[in-house]
């Protein structure tokens, strides 16, 4: 008798406790699906917000500072594979640009703190303006200076990590355009 209390009370709560969340992710999946179907890269946009467990309660602000936190967290892998490789590098014109990407990389970075800062005050056109005018041309002038010197081939991963930046910002500027 005890031990079929136990199964049922036992079935009663794993019914109770994966009810509910359920129920919750439904509702904000629509959130997060109606504004990754937006952006660029809406898969990614998706993996990106659900990878953060306080997507769950989240209003459509509060995606953008997960979907920012992103694209900032890319930014610091790129910076640090950056850095590593200049440190690296024998001395010459490669070493050069891999210092000035790792500069530049570092600063759109810390450019992401203005974003935050700006969509904190609702300033979701300024917020966007920052990604748009300083992040991305900082992040951009790194394969400008490989182009500019077709000789020196750029890294396979400084190469995937540009496009990850380049992916996580386009995303982040379609969320807060649709705000």
């Amino acid at each position: 008798m005890m031990a079929s209390f136990g199964v049922h009370f036992l079935i009663l709560c794993i019914f109770t406790l994966s009810y509910q969340p359920f129920t919750l992710v439904r509702a904000d999946d629509n959130l997060i699906n109606s504004l990754c179907s937006k952006a660029d890269f809406p898969s990614i946009c998706s993996d990106c917000l659900t990878s953060n467990p306080s997507s769950k309660t989240a209003d459509a602000p509060e995606l953008s500072i997960i979907a920012i936190s992103c694209a900032q967290k890319e930014a610091n892998l790129l910076y640090e594979d950056l850095s590593s490789q200049y440190e690296s590098a024998p001395e010459g014109p490669l070493k050069t640009i891999l210092g000035d990407c790792a500069e530049r990389t570092l600063e759109a970075r810390n450019d992401f703190e203005s974003v935050l800062q700006s969509v904190s005050v609702r300033n979701y056109g300024g917020a966007k303006g920052i990604v748009i005018n300083l992040i991305q041309p900082l992040v951009d002038s790194c394969t400008g200076h490989f182009s500019d010197l077709p000789d020196i081939p750029i890294p396979a991963d400084v190469a995937a990590g540009i496009q990850e930046v380049t992916f996580h910002c386009k995303n982040v500027e379609a969320i807060l355009s649709n705000i």
